[in-house]
């Protein structure tokens, strides 16, 4: 079971912290830090099943040393060698008391948030990467401003040109998993990088935080993709219309792509940029990921292959049978949140309610999101669609970052710093500067 549950890692993790309202005193700041210290130098230091140990049986059902260590290493991987901690925070909801540190790393820093029951116990445990500190740029051509928006006063940060008026505003979307405001991952920051290209060329916009990589503790038991990102979207768009342009596009990346036309038909935006995105359910692209790693995977007898292969397809099946009201957990994703992924209904909206100009683009080395199931295959179903334009690019991964490893299934070179290509950030102010 234990190389199953690592094999069937979906693109997009939250790590639940089951709360329940409660007038129980948390523990105290002082000793809730202590614990936190220890508990991250166990991390650190590798020693998985020490702080297994010390969870509360509800997250023992969760999540197993090799669990705990596949999540710390696919968020640490991109992060370089550990250096110390850069700073701490307490908090405290319904009896439970939360620290959230930041550890600082070589390329970036990394958030381990821990929250306790009365006991001293771990009730929940989230990693993500976390920038040490905002920095906003200034050059002759725009200005970046930091900015709070929605219910959870998000942090973001508002890109505007200077020496014109009337410009457009992007309202940028993010892939799945907890995500700072540039889509930070490894030593790549790709919607900083449309952002600042989009300004020089008179387009304004605005980035923020997804709620879970600021406020962790806010998952919650039957958490949906509305409470993972898209109020706060509809937030931010509400910002961008009041504070900057009623001309609004969206730019979605990744699951922020497959989300984007629902986003956009609720908030009339002008126009739709969809990076790296698919009409399919996100199981069935979730399906093919896990069956391409597993067929590359030489860890494993032909005999292990195909129980997890058996366990993949029931875990595709049981997220398809699926019925309002139901609360188990399937791929490690509350029923919830599966639920809620059908109101993005991207094909129908895409082909009968969305009658904006629409950009899809895609790396035709991208092994996340697929070049032949999924753009080719949105290419077939909207060909007679006016509003709907095709991009591809040779050589550019799901970042559209240039990969060199051709071919194959290898995260490694999101780690190194890379750049957009000037040709993809090209298109895409054209297709908004021009309509």
């Amino acid at each position: 079971m234990k190389k199953i549950s690592k094999i069937m890692a979906v693109i997009f993790s939250l790590t639940l912290l089951f709360t329940s309202c409660s007038s129980v005193e948390p523990l105290d700041e002082q000793t809730a830090k202590n614990s936190a210290q220890k508990h991250i130098q166990f991390l650190v230091d590798g020693e998985w099943q020490k702080v297994i140990d010390e969870c509360n049986d509800t997250v023992k059902k969760q999540i197993d040393s090799t669990g705990l260590e596949t999540a710390w290493k696919q968020v640490t991987a991109t992060a370089g060698r550990y250096i110390n901690t850069y700073s701490e925070e307490y908090s405290t909801k319904d009896g439970l008391a939360t620290v959230s540190t930041v550890l600082e790393f070589e390329s970036t820093g990394v958030m381990a948030s821990i929250t306790y029951d009365k006991d001293r116990k771990i009730r929940g445990i989230w990693f993500n990467l976390a920038p040490i500190k905002t920095v906003l740029t200034e050059t002759d051509n725009f200005e970046e401003k930091e900015i709070t928006v929605g219910e959870y006063a998000l942090k973001g940060v508002v890109t505007l040109p200077k020496n014109i008026k009337n410009y457009p505003v992007v309202v940028f979307v993010q892939g799945s998993g907890p995500s700072d405001y540039d889509e930070t991952i490894g030593g790549n920051k790709p919607f900083k990088e449309m952002a600042h290209y989009f300004a020089d060329n008179g387009i304004a916009s605005v980035r923020i935080n997804k709620r879970f990589f600021q406020n962790p503790e806010l998952v919650k038991e039957n958490v949906t993709i509305y409470d993972e990102y898209m109020d706060d979207i509809y937030a931010a768009i509400d910002w961008a219309k009041n504070n900057v342009s009623e001309d609004v596009y969206v730019v979605g990346h990744s699951l922020g792509a497959m989300s984007g036309p629902k986003i956009a038909l609720d908030n009339g935006a002008k126009g739709l940029v969809m990076l790296a995105g698919t009409t399919r359910e996100l199981e069935d692209v979730v399906y093919d990921q896990n069956i391409a790693t597993l067929k590359l995977n030489k860890e494993y007898s032909n005999k292990e292959k195909k129980k997890i292969e058996e366990a993949i397809e029931k875990g595709n099946k049981e997220v398809k049978e699926l019925k309002d009201g139901d609360t188990n957990v399937v791929l490690g994703i509350p029923a919830s949140y599966w639920l809620s992924l059908r109101d993005l209904d991207a094909e129908n909206i895409l082909k009968n309610q969305l009658n904006i100009p629409v950009l899809i683009l895609q790396g035709e080395e991208d092994f996340q999101v697929y070049y032949e199931k999924d753009f080719i295959h949105m290419k077939e179903i909207f060909k007679d669609s006016e509003n709907i334009k095709f991009i591809s690019y040779e050589g550019i991964n799901h970042l559209f970052m240039p990969q060199t490893k051709l071919g194959v299934i290898d995260a490694s070179e999101y780690a190194q710093e890379n750049h957009i290509p000037e040709k993809v950030l090209e298109d895409i102010t054209k297709f908004i500067i021009n309509k």
